[in-house]
């Protein structure tokens, strides 16, 4: 249930995903280099709630320590990763805090401009019912040497806010839902149904998943004997089994479907321009060399897409109201 919430909330957490990736890459590979070890990540701490110290302004409105460190906390329980990576960053905590309290400020915007409604309650409801049995139902084994909680009471407690407060946090989730669906009601999507055969470049090197060893040159020639075998009739499912290294979809006739911009760029390019039903020559991308048939290709409704769809969209959004809102950081 809590992996559920930790993909429902990634437009939150995009922008700050971002700069914490982009953060103190440099500085751990050269630790790494210096110490030629490999640390255990540091354990995060939930932060203090109770100050009332103004660490950010916005239109309208402003960040306390406390409302942003109570966010930090429940999206570090949410999100176990983030918190790793929190807890092991502390050299760029102010750089993170900044980031993660322009959130606060633009999801405070947002939620403001939807009107309250019955829905919200209930949909906040309904969230706390399934994360409340979630924690009931699992098997109740020891992880890391401790006890599963449990309860959502007792999986919370000491993190740093309380079960009203994650309520709160829910509540605001589905307004600011709102406010991002309503942006994107008329937008749409191109959707693709591609049948594929990948040929991987290992550059000589071992593959994975067993996959052989091919320079650049070996891949391309192997996918230009696909292409010449396709173009003389021969089996795609066939083919897809015999000669593609994409283990998700060798053994489905090489099909694929959903949003054209899910796949690496020169793919994505080729799915929505290519003549339908033709067989292409081959198209080099990150993966190695891939010859594909579009099947089937139309505009989608983005309202009625998979978050995923929609998450490129509504960091689109995020940034256009925290370029409205005229954020200011007063953190030092």
């Amino acid at each position: 249930m809590l992996n559920k919430w930790v993909k429902r909330t990634a437009t939150i957490l995009l922008a700050s995903a971002l700069v914490l990736t982009g953060c103190g890459g440099a500085k751990e590979e050269k630790q790494d280099d210096k110490n030629n070890t490999s640390q255990a990540p540091a354990e995060f701490k939930p932060l203090p709630t109770n100050s009332d110290k103004v660490v950010a302004e916005y239109k309208g409105g402003k960040v306390t320590e406390a409302e942003l460190h109570r966010y930090i906390n429940i999206v570090a329980f949410l999100d176990p990763q983030l918190a790793m990576m929190m807890g092991s960053m502390k050299d760029q905590e102010k750089k993170i805090k900044t980031e993660l309290s322009k959130e606060v400020a633009a999801r405070k915007y947002m939620a403001g401009l939807v009107k309250d409604d019955a829905s919200y309650q209930k949909k906040t409801e309904e969230t706390m019912k399934e994360i409340e049995g979630s924690f009931k139902n699992q098997p109740q084994s020891q992880q890391g040497g401790q006890k599963q909680p449990k309860s959502l009471d007792e999986a919370i407690k000491g993190k740093g806010f309380t079960k009203d407060e994650l309520k709160d946090f829910f509540y605001n989730f589905h307004r600011v839902d709102a406010y991002y669906n309503e942006q994107l009601k008329d937008e749409k999507y191109d959707w693709v149904k591609v049948q594929h055969i990948l040929v991987s470049v290992n550059d000589g090197q071992a593959g994975q998943q067993g996959q052989a060893k091919r320079t650049d040159a070996e891949a391309k020639k192997r996918a230009e004997e696909v292409k010449q075998k396709l173009e003389k009739g021969g089996d795609f499912a066939k083919l897809a089994k015999e000669y593609s290294d994409d283990p998700g979809s060798k053994n489905s006739a090489g099909m694929i479907e959903g949003s054209a911009d899910q796949f690496v760029p020169e793919f994505a390019k080729a799915s929505k321009e290519m003549p339908l039903n033709e067989i292409s020559d081959p198209i080099k991308t990150s993966y190695g060399y891939h010859v594909l048939k579009v099947l089937e290709r139309k505009k989608e409704p983005l309202a009625t897409a998979d978050d995923q769809v929609k998450q490129p969209k509504k960091q689109e959004v995020y940034e256009s109201v925290v370029k409205e809102i005229g954020f200011k950081s007063l953190l030092k």
